[in-house]
């Protein structure tokens, strides 16, 4: 259940959507709460007021109106600007980038601030009664409000033509993608010391226990585990859980994907509870995938070294990114794959994406459309030299010799071909 909230709340995030209905529902409450203030403040202390709206029903009506319509425009050219910055990034550093745009808060707030001041005016300019001849009612606070909200709309446009220009830039989404990694490793790797933790004494003990496969009803990507709640079920049952895949496999339908070691069979409802706490769906997402965030990076390299875009500098400044973002990974991403109760009793295994995928799943697909340029493939043997040095691990070592080798057949085959 905590997985899939927290699911909820990252779609809630990356979505255009959310946002502006918030904000909308904030410019409603905010609406009412002035032409209730409005209705009660008396008239004489309004007209003191030298920032009040001082005209009349009918000037109220035409600039609210005025307002009302621009917003809808205004929210429409952001909509488009945000649609050819989507159409530019999706075609140049791919789909995968796309997220970054889409949770992007600048974007989500100015579309929500022109889609707020819209309804704003229309809940507004409805409370007006009377005409400049008749006299009537005019809510010289909230008109007020209404002009405010224009001018803070119209900066924010400007900024926002800003903004979308700087984050279609190469250098910038790189950087972004750089920072998420940043920010991701340490919470998915806490571990400091490069090396796991080596504790053997629980595995004679599963190899001769009896264990129940559970197996998955839905077809997709794994996006998220709930490890919390499946060490407290393994607790409730004295089991051992162990994972066979990691956030960002594919599953198909009927697939084994944990083992329970300790029992036979368990109950309907609790093997309904470990089935729910796998979180599947149609796209990879990186909450617990590092490998799909290293991905990201690898896809924008890869696209700039094809043919259609010919861009080895940005190339070169992924690889660069790249490079850091390994090494991070490198000193953090070796970590103890055994979870333990309060008690100190084993509960679950979960295996995780080590320094050896991720290196086959970067510079190793780097590799294959790179060995023609020079300065990729140089960048790439920096990337390996500095691993050697840093890892430690033989199987470690061993896939960073083994890339360094076809790197140099692939660099060899095209100089020769």
């Amino acid at each position: 259940m905590r997985a899939r909230l927290h699911r909820l709340v990252e779609l809630a995030r990356t979505g255009f959507w959310f946002m502006p209905m918030l904000m909308l529902g904030a410019a409603c409450g905010l609406a009412l709460l002035l032409l209730y203030l409005d209705e009660r403040v008396d008239p004489g202390i309004k007209a003191n007021l030298p920032w009040a709206y001082s005209g009349g029903p009918e000037g109220a009506r035409s600039l609210l109106s005025t307002i009302a319509g621009s917003m809808i425009t205004a929210a429409s050219v952001t909509f488009s600007l945000a649609s050819v910055a989507l159409s530019i990034a999706s075609q140049q550093y791919g789909s995968r980038v796309l997220r970054n745009f889409m949770r992007d808060r600048i974007t989500q707030v100015l579309l929500g601030t022109f889609v707020a001041t819209f309804i704003y005016c229309v809940l507004v300019v409805r409370a007006i009664r009377g005409s400049d001849f008749s006299g009537g009612f005019v809510p010289a606070i909230s008109v007020t409000v209404a002009i405010a909200l224009a001018v803070v709309s119209l900066v924010l446009l400007i900024f926002f033509i800003h903004h979308v220009s700087a984050s279609i830039q190469a250098s910038h989404i790189i950087r972004v993608i750089a920072e998420d990694m940043a920010e991701a490793i340490p919470s998915l790797y806490p571990s400091e010391t490069g090396a796991a933790p080596n504790d053997a004494k629980d595995s004679q003990e599963l190899r001769s226990a009896t264990k129940m496969p559970v197996k998955v009803t839905a077809s997709g990507y794994l996006q998220m585990v709930d490890l919390g709640a499946l060490l407290e079920l393994a607790s409730q049952q004295n089991i051992v859980i162990e994972l066979l895949i990691k956030p960002g496999d594919h599953v198909v339908a009927g697939r084994e994907v944990a083992r329970a070691f300790g029992v036979k069979d368990l109950p309907e409802e609790r093997c309904k509870r470990i089935v729910e706490a796998f979180v599947i769906d149609r796209e990879r997402t990186p909450e617990q995938d590092i490998r799909f965030q290293f991905q990201q990076l690898a896809e924008v390299v890869i696209r700039a070294l094809s043919p259609g875009i010919n861009d080895p500098f940005t190339a070169i400044n992924g690889i660069d990114e790249l490079e850091t973002a390994l090494a991070l990974l490198a000193l953090r991403g070796r970590i103890n794959e055994k979870r333990y109760s309060k008690e100190g009793v084993l509960r679950l295994i979960v295996p995780t994406a080590d320094v050896s995928e991720v290196l086959e799943e970067t510079v190793g697909h780097i590799a294959i459309y790179g060995a023609g340029d020079p300065f990729v493939t140089a960048g790439l043997r920096r990337i390996l030299d500095r691993m050697e040095l840093m890892l430690r691990e033989e199987s470690e070592r061993a896939t960073v010799l083994r890339l360094r080798e076809q790197l140099d057949r692939r660099q060899l085959a095209n100089s020769l071909g």
